[in-house]
């Protein structure tokens, strides 16, 4: 099935009563739609709520009406999962976690939608409370360490991002945050093996260009983060994907005063 059929049969699945299996058809389509799963993943599919809404209707009041169920509130958090609704998803969450809170699938739902929704210290104290249930889950390390660097303190950060990779070690994302926070610690050597391996299983990946690109200049191999810079910058990158500061003292460091001044005016104007 293609992901609308997915969803299609998911929502009809929760009008028909079927929680469980309109869980297990989104879990598996989130599932086949990337090769590894984490906190900052930007999602490649993502329903136009408004297209679905009437379904969605009925399924929140086919949910609500009957017996209220803990899949059925499940179910539901996880169609608005699927909308990018953070705010309704969380309201279903809380409604399952009334029924039942001594459950690990709650605590880290709940942890990664106030984690999306900014709220930090809740999703800080999700995570911690979905591995007393669970301590095998890298999802829910890399959420902890990932709340404690936004939380400026990057010291707790660096243990819960080296358990995530030792329980998955093939996940590149979580090695770009580990090389990332070592590269701000002066653990350059290190941060440079990992971000290399990363770009080993994703080689056009911008942000995790922009970590290799910022090492190397901390290293002061200027020219070779020129060059990673510049391959960045040829691929029409998103704002938020190249460390502009960087860029600009790297090109003051070679000499080209002209470019560091534009991207000085563009950050601070």
């Amino acid at each position: 099935m293609t992901g609308d059929e997915i969803f299609r049969t998911a929502l009809e699945s929760i009008q028909q009563g079927k929680y469980k299996k309109a869980i297990k058809l989104i879990d598996s389509f989130f599932q086949a739609t990337g090769e590894v799963e984490s906190l900052v993943k930007q999602s490649s599919v993502c329903f136009n709520e408004w297209e679905y809404i009437n379904e969605i209707s009925i399924c929140e009041k086919t949910v609500n009406n009957h017996n209220s169920t803990f899949e059925g509130y499940l179910a539901l958090s996880l169609v608005f999962k699927l909308v990018n609704n953070s705010e309704r998803r969380l309201m279903y969450i809380d409604k399952a976690s009334k029924i039942n809170s001594n459950n690990f699938r709650i605590w880290r739902e709940k942890g990664e939608t106030a984690y999306k929704l900014g709220d930090i210290q809740k999703a800080l104290h999700c995570f911690q409370e979905a591995i007393n249930f669970n301590n095998k889950d890298p999802f829910c390390f890399e959420g902890i360490g990932l709340c404690y660097y936004y939380l400026d303190e990057p010291m707790k950060a660096i243990n819960p991002l080296r358990k995530a990779l030792e329980l998955d070690p093939n996940n590149h994302s979580i090695m770009n945050h580990l090389s990332f926070l070592l590269s701000e610690m002066g653990e350059l050597e290190e941060a440079l093996t990992l971000i290399q391996k990363a770009l080993q299983y994703d080689d056009k990946n911008n942000i995790y260009l922009d970590t290799y690109a910022s090492i190397l200049f901390l290293q002061e191999k200027y020219k070779e983060s020129l060059e990673i810079f510049e391959r960045i910058l040829n691929n029409n990158p998103k704002n938020w994907e190249v460390s502009w500061d960087i860029l600009a003292k790297l090109y003051k460091k070679l000499g080209l005063h002209v470019k560091a001044k534009q991207i000085e005016e563009r950050l601070y104007h």
